[in-house]
């Protein structure tokens, strides 16, 4: 049972906040998924010009990301090496309060490696070898504003009010969240006997008004290495798989911290902080298979089924706690802390466990002006990618061998996973008109919201245009991308039907790409 005070709390479910606190993976579910499965397409320059579209037209090293029947295309062998920079400043809005963050530049890598055309029976095969950058990570989420509705400790009071248990089981059982402990050891989260009933409180919600705060600085991405291959079966229809390996670095660093707002000194609190530093590193398999179809020269007509990520990830984090309540125990005297450490009775360990993410269906087409044997005298196209993902194909599942009991543990994650996020279709198109050496591209992109809260805003949209330059063996293609996202972040979450609160986040970054090859 709770102590309630006016305009603060009310009563609640336990639906799926509790499910995941009452767990041990430290990964944000599900926005963590989100992270890792919401992405862009990424390629060379000449791919991110058209937008990213290249499920049917093929002719480039990206088609190994995308459709690798693609690759049946190339009848010479080429080099590719694909820098780029990605700047721009982050923006946020927490309860009515705007930020601005300070500018940012980080390095990218698109598809870079060889593509060995023209060999095999007929010169019908082509290979690729090759690396791109598919996710950056390295990305600040500033926010701060004031809250009369909910508060960071709300959640961890519900935890243990579910419980039932007492103070002194909850701090040593393993089914009570580390952070609903650290609430519990600093008091933040304490029980009292109120009209002769023993309830639960969360001091924090004996002040008015809170001023909160969050900080999270991330940095890393995913890398994949690709080997495809590309077979020309007829003038008709080309084929083509790809092996992927993707690899995963990722770094948070999060801070939040809540403070009273209301002036009252005698409330028994002041404020509360929270600093996690965490890890999650990984590598793992997946499959493309694609097609594409030229029932007439000019037309190209696509279908690339990617399998998931099957990944095997490692995870690590250190925690600290801190609470001043006041004059809880005794003048002046209401200061206490504790870090992850101390209640675990040692530094945390790796946690290893499996992830799987949404495969993808891609349709494509493509029409061809003057499409002849000699690519040289190819005046352009215009193409279009429709792209299928359903987020709620996101899962966890135990590392190695596999049993109910295993499996049951993540079950929580997995339903938060499909009561949050939903499928949708991405869109990608692009067009290129060619003058002899000289090409100019024009490219659109837009990526809709994977989260089923329709007032949850979140997309991703690409304008971009660039130039290409085709002369003797070399070529060259720079590109210039207009990125406009929108997302959510939540610094907590608290229980249905209460209305959780979140930061809108607006990037609009600019990224300079740089695509180099060779014929060879």
């Amino acid at each position: 049972m709770f102590i309630f005070y006016p305009g603060t709390m009310k009563n609640k479910s336990y639906l799926i906040v509790l499910l995941l606190l009452a767990q041990t993976i430290h990964a944000q579910i599900p926005e963590e998924t989100i992270r890792l499965s919401w992405l862009t397409q990424n390629g060379t320059a000449r791919n991110q010009a058209i937008g990213g579209a290249m499920g049917s037209l093929g002719g480039d090293a990206t088609a190994a990301l995308v459709n690798p029947a693609g690759l049946a295309f190339f009848k010479t062998s080429d080099f590719v090496i694909t820098p780029g920079l990605q700047f721009g400043t982050p923006k946020s809005n927490f309860r009515g309060n705007a930020y601005t963050g300070a500018s940012q530049q980080n390095f990218n890598l698109g598809t870079s490696g060889f593509v060995f055309g023209g060999f095999g029976y007929k010169a019908k095969n082509s290979f690729s070898i090759s690396v791109t950058r598919l996710a950056d990570f390295n990305r600040p989420a500033n926010y701060s504003g004031q809250n009369d509705y909910s508060s960071f400790a709300e959640p961890l009071a519900d935890e243990f009010a579910g419980s039932n248990l007492s103070i002194d089981d909850a701090l040593n059982s393993d089914n009570i969240s580390l952070t609903t402990k650290m609430a519990l050891y600093t008091y933040l989260v304490d029980t009292a006997t109120i009209n002769g009933n023993p309830q639960v409180i969360n001091r924090a919600e004996f002040s008015s008004l809170l001023n909160q705060e969050q900080s999270n600085q991330t940095s890393g991405g995913i890398t994949e290495i690709t080997f495809a291959m590309g077979h020309e079966l007829n003038r008709k229809w080309m084929i083509g798989g790809t092996l992927g390996i993707p690899i995963l670095k990722l770094d948070r660093d999060t801070y939040f911290r809540e403070s009273d707002a209301s002036g009252d000194n005698n409330n028994n609190f002041s404020y509360m902080s929270y600093r996690e530093n965490y890890s999650l590193r990984g590598a793992g398999i997946n499959l493309k298979f694609g097609l594409i179809y030229r029932p007439k020269d000019y037309v190209r007509i696509g279908l690339a089924l990617h399998s998931p990520n099957l990944m095997t990830l490692k995870e690590n984090f250190d925690a600290g706690f801190a609470a001043n309540l006041e004059n809880l125990f005794g003048p002046g005297n209401g200061y206490d802390s504790v870090g992850a450490a101390t209640l675990l009775g040692g530094p945390v360990t790796d946690f290893r466990y499996s992830y799987f993410s949404p495969g993808k269906i891609i349709l494509s087409g493509s029409y061809v002006f003057r499409e002849v044997e000699n690519i040289n005298r190819q005046k352009g196209f215009i193409t279009a990618d429709i792209e299928y993902v359903n987020y709620r194909w996101n899962s966890f599942g135990p590392e190695g061998e596999v049993t109910d009991d295993s499996k049951a543990y993540f079950n929580p994650y997995n339903q938060a996973i499909d009561a949050i996020t939903k499928a949708n279709f991405n869109f990608r198109l692009g067009a290129e008109l060619k003058f002899k050496i000289i090409m100019a591209r024009l490219g659109f992109a837009y990526y809709g919201s994977p989260y089923q809260d329709k007032t949850l805003k979140a997309s991703r949209m690409n304008l971009s245009g660039g130039l290409g330059y085709r002369n003797k063996g070399l070529f060259v293609d720079l590109t210039y991308v207009h990125r406009m996202n929108k997302d959510i972040n939540f610094p907590y979450r608290v229980n249905a039907p209460r209305a959780n609160t979140f930061a809108t986040l607006k990037d609009n970054f600019g990224s300079a790409i740089l695509t180099v090859g060779f014929k060879i």
